[in-house]
């Protein structure tokens, strides 16, 4: 297991000790130290009490997952993730004393003695619990960065990278990342395209290749990312460096001499003192991207149940109406260029595609009769709530391409490969604001449409989308 996949693990148990040992201690304070004239009902011993505890750290370790706090926290520093932990954790403190006390406080509101309640003692129990969990939580975290720290010091568990440019720059990286392992990236090799260096050796490190067998050197190195290092590079380079990147999960770092090549594409990261910028990085933080995919499966669940009645009476209709099956499935390619098989209920003859893949036109003589209406009220997209399920699609994203078109495309269409970022979506901002492609220019102008999605992804945008999806099954816009 990588280092840094392992360090999530382990900060996740220990944020649940540490609350847990903060629960024990306070208790103890409260209740057995002396300290407090408090008692606790006999019915109710410690261990009520501390499975009370349990669930209640269960809810702030969910907490701080969804608040972000188990991101990979080698590119910020110790300053500022203890700030971040300790807002969190104080909102975690404020919970939970809600929770434990509530009932008292309620009473002393109806019986009015309120500020009897509030003793010196309760106030500093109070403090305490919330510096103790404070203590614990940022202590044990930093505990155990420091122990995955040494693991990569020692190269255990490192991120391979790719280094794009035998060059003095690319030396001068490769130099700096060997300085600092403990940011867990480990240089394995220059991909240059200078036919001379390749088979060669340049700064210890061997020239593996040329851009074009990037693929291959992705698929077979498995890296973590590739660092572009050219001390002057032109837009189309980098374009197409990314024309054969894009679609693997890949994080894209360039040298900051590059900045005009590719303003508004980055955000800068401070590496340690390793002078990189993140090219087109993730927009959405990890905690919402785990709450879209909540809402996926939520929705498309309620989709497969409330729809379930319309889609048997479909499944009849469209074998009445033309030969053939009711259902249509398609290998299209997802996200990082996984295939799988997408799903629709057949709106074309059977032999539609006798002459190979072709673009869908407005008044297409391969649809069948009532396949006009499903398209024109997007009907035939309801089966595709199962492929959001299994989690190959989502519910918002770009729409998912077939290999033939990808192909074509990807050379045609500047950051087309740039959609595979994302993963397929039922419906996306593109769909809700054109048609149907019907064209090489219909694509480009969806992939516009696509990149803004993309910059702009959050939750509360997909819910605007999907709204106005609605609108546009009930309008019929831009279905052909």
């Amino acid at each position: 297991m990588p280092t840094k996949k392992l360090g999530k693990y382990l900060v996740f148990m220990a944020d649940l000790i540490a609350m847990n040992l903060a629960f024990a201690f306070i208790f103890w304070l409260r209740y057995r130290s002396g300290f407090s004239s408090e008692t606790y009902e006999p019915t109710r011993n410690f261990w009520h009490y501390a499975q009370l505890e349990f669930f209640l750290s269960l809810g702030g370790t969910l907490y701080f997952f969804f608040k972000g706090l188990y991101r990979d926290w080698s590119l910020y520093s110790r300053a500022v993730q203890v700030a971040l932990v300790t807002r969190d954790a104080t909102f975690f403190c404020l919970f939970v004393l809600a929770v434990t006390n509530g009932s008292n406080l309620l009473d002393a509101l109806r019986h009015d003695y309120f500020w009897r309640m509030i003793t010196p003692s309760r106030i500093f129990i109070v403090i305490s619990y919330w510096l103790i969990v404070l203590g614990l939580v940022n202590g044990l975290r930093l505990l155990t960065q420091l122990f995955l720290r040494s693991l990569l010091t020692r190269g255990q568990g490192q991120d391979r990278m790719l280094i794009l440019g035998a060059t003095e720059a690319g030396a001068r990286i490769r130099q700096e990342l060997e300085s600092a392992p403990e940011l867990g990236w480990k240089a394995v090799g220059f991909v240059d395209e200078n036919p001379a260096l390749h088979g060669q050796h340049f700064a210890s490190l061997p020239v593996l290749g040329k851009y074009a067998e990037l693929p291959d050197l992705v698929r077979n190195l498995h890296p973590g990312g590739v660092i572009i290092s050219h001390e002057s590079s032109s837009h189309n380079e980098i374009m197409r460096v990314l024309s054969y990147v894009a679609e693997f999960p890949l994080t894209i770092f360039i040298v900051p001499d590059l900045y005009d090549a590719a303003s508004g594409h980055f955000k800068t990261n401070a590496l340690h003192g390793i002078a990189l910028k993140e090219l087109f990085p993730e927009h959405m933080p990890g905690w919402e991207a785990d709450l879209k995919r909540v809402l996926d499966i939520s929705a498309s669940l309620f989709g497969l149940l409330l729809f379930s009645p319309i889609m048997l009476a479909l499944i009849a209709l469209i074998r009445w109406d033309s030969p053939g099956p009711a259902f249509y499935a398609q290998e299209r390619i997802g996200q990082y260029g996984r295939r799988f098989s997408l799903y629709k209920f057949r709106t074309m003859r059977t032999d539609a595609e006798a002459m190979g893949p072709q673009w869908a036109s407005k008044k297409d003589p391969r649809v069948t009769r009532l396949g006009h209406f499903l398209r024109r009220a997007r009907l035939d997209e309801l089966p595709q709530f199962w492929n959001v399920l299994k989690g190959e699609m989502s519910l918002v994203g770009p729409r998912p391409e077939r290999e033939h078109f990808i192909n074509q495309l990807r050379h045609e269409v500047p950051l087309y490969l740039r959609r595979l970022k994302m993963k397929p979506g039922l419906t996306g901002w593109a769909q809700v604001k054109h048609q149907y492609d019907s064209s090489i220019e219909d694509v480009k102008t969806k992939v516009l449409f696509d990149l803004w999605y993309f910059e702009n992804m959050s939750v509360p945008l997909d819910i605007m989308i999907l709204l106005r999806t609605v609108w546009v099954v009930l309008t019929g816009k831009g279905a052909h």
